[in-house]
């Protein structure tokens, strides 16, 4: 008799089948790297931007990983299935080290090199991570004993006798730290396939192929710089140019010299262009942004269409889903693309992206109706095997069979595409609860912020012995906008019993790199205002 299907298990399946294998379907991303290195070894892999530029084929990444590999198996003992710490800054020492670690066999903990000692002692203890990478571009790593990644090219190469462990679909490949921008950090365990499944996914949305460039900027200690910059362009044998950090001043000449097709930024990058690039001019190869990690408003979609004269591709998908689960659709009509990014209150995200499948659920697990507000609840080949460590929230993660997003929004089918595309309008737990009515607090965010001379604004609920709860608004408005002004704007669009209670001038919000909202931060800061 087979072992029943457990509700984690069967998210993982898209159309009731388990990931596939054979042709077309790779195991891991290092099948996508031996095939191309057949292929097209002497093509451009890689270019990492800092002070110079340095490229990297798909031939040399086959070489030094496995030099990093054999280094790792004889220098450091490292066993299968034990996972190794990689603190990961934009640079070709940090690419060379993922690659490098799962040539070994060996699932690799993604670390931010600049967060605090104790975050990183608690993602490295929960694992049992007794050995730290980090390269030669990274900062001071708080970690006891972190080791500093040998210069792959002067690794000697492993004998041919040497044999790398198998690859296997459902081993763990890459585990991630939530954001912590709600509750505390959990550590997604992506296996293998994920990465495949998300990469194939990818490649087939945006038509990526060999000759196509992308440009990337976001960091590579977080799922889309790994997923997206680095996986998605290796497995359509494209070039990725990964700029060190976004600068809005010098980013322009990224553009013009390195001629991408498609680049990935978030809204806050978007933003900075508009206002900083003094004349615009995008390469007749650039096709659009992606823009994902954080909510695009209607006004920046605006900007960016007006100002550069480019479309914004909106994603959406979550470290437990491998990065991307929707995405904007390209080759819309314009009259389609103003429909859902320009000309509406709330831009979309777009449709389910290969291999996955998105659901918007009522609280009983019902589907809602087209239009009406539900969680957006995903399954498919690109979502996380669990939780390491912590079954009890990934039980809570994948009831029904479905992974739950705690997202709120609703899908409706459009004319042109003939499919469901989705909106997103805000988080379950990012609600308040004043005088009994309850209120979303990333609507009445987007509220704030589409006020002129309001830079960025987030909401909390703080408790309140009357009330139960008081909405509490940090605003940064480097200009002259009064209270009674953002009082006044939000007057109509909210109730009154709602309305917020207080406005705190804030020079930023607290946000991650990647632009969402720090909520804990954002409450301590709030409270402590009063």
């Amino acid at each position: 008799m087979c072992d029943p299907i457990t509700e984690a298990a069967a998210a993982g399946l898209f159309g009731g089948s388990p990931f596939p294998t054979g042709v077309g379907y790779p195991s891991s991303i290092l099948d996508h790297l031996d095939r191309h290195v057949t292929a097209r070894g002497d093509a451009p892999y890689l270019t990492v931007v800092a002070d110079g530029s340095t490229s990297l084929t798909y031939r040399e990444l086959d070489r030094y990983s496995r030099r990093i590999a054999y280094w790792l198996h004889t220098e450091c003992a490292v066993a299968g299935g034990t996972a190794v710490g990689l603190a990961l800054v934009n640079d070709l020492d940090s690419v060379l080290a993922l690659f490098g670690v799962l040539r070994a066999g060996t699932p690799a903990l993604i670390l931010n090199p600049a967060d605090p000692a104790s975050r990183l002692a608690e993602q490295t203890a929960a694992l049992g991570v007794s050995l730290v990478l980090h390269g030669r571009g990274a900062p001071d790593v708080a970690i006891p004993d972190a080791v500093r990644l040998p210069d792959p090219a002067r690794l000697p190469d492993p004998p041919d006798e040497h044999v790398f462990p198998e690859i296997r679909s459902a081993d763990d490949a890459l585990y991630f730290g939530t954001s912590g921008s709600t509750a505390a950090s959990k550590l997604v365990a992506q296996t293998h396939a994920n990465g495949a499944a998300n990469a194939r996914a990818v490649m087939l949305h945006h038509g990526l192929e060999p000759g196509d460039t992308f440009l990337g900027c976001l960091p590579i200690h977080h799922v889309n710089g790994v997923h997206f910059t680095l996986f998605g362009t290796l497995a359509a044998g494209a070039h990725a140019v990964l700029a060190a950090r976004f600068d809005p001043f010098s980013y322009p000449a990224l553009i013009t010299e390195h001629r991408p097709r498609v680049a990935s930024v978030v809204p806050s990058i978007l933003d900075a262009l508009t206002v900083s690039w003094r004349r615009p001019v995008l390469p007749p190869e650039f096709c659009y942004f992606v823009s994902a990690a954080a909510p695009l408003t209607a006004a920046t979609a605006r900007a960016v269409h007006k100002r550069l004269g480019s479309r914004v591709l909106q994603g959406y998908g979550l470290t437990e889903t491998t990065n991307f689960s929707m995405t904007m659709p390209r080759g819309l009509s314009d009259s389609g693309y103003r429909r859902l990014m320009i000309d509406v209150a709330i831009p979309s995200v777009g449709v389910a992206v290969h291999g996955n499948e998105v659901a918007v659920l009522r609280s009983d697990g019902t589907r809602a109706e087209p239009g009406e507000i539900g969680e957006i609840c995903m399954r498919g080949h690109n979502v996380m095997s669990r939780y390491a460590n912590n079954s009890e929230a990934t039980d809570e993660a994948f009831q029904g069979g479905w992974f739950h997003s705690q997202d709120l929004g609703y899908a409706v089918v459009d004319p042109e595409l003939g499919r469901p595309v989705f909106f997103l309008t805000g988080r379950i737990k990012n609600i308040a609860k004043v005088r009994g009515e309850t209120v979303s607090l990333e609507e009445m965010e987007r509220v704030l912020r589409e006020l002129p001379g309001v830079q960025d604004a987030a909401c909390a609920a703080l408790p309140d012995p009357l009330l139960g709860e008081t909405v509490v608004a940090a605003v940064a408005a480097p200009g002259e906008v009064a209270d009674a002004q953002l009082r006044a704007h939000v007057a109509g669009h909210f109730a009154a019993a709602v309305l917020p209670t207080r406005y705190v001038r804030v020079e930023k919000v607290p946000r991650t790199a990647t632009g969402k909202v720090l909520r804990l931060d954002l409450r301590r800061l709030l409270a402590s205002s009063d």
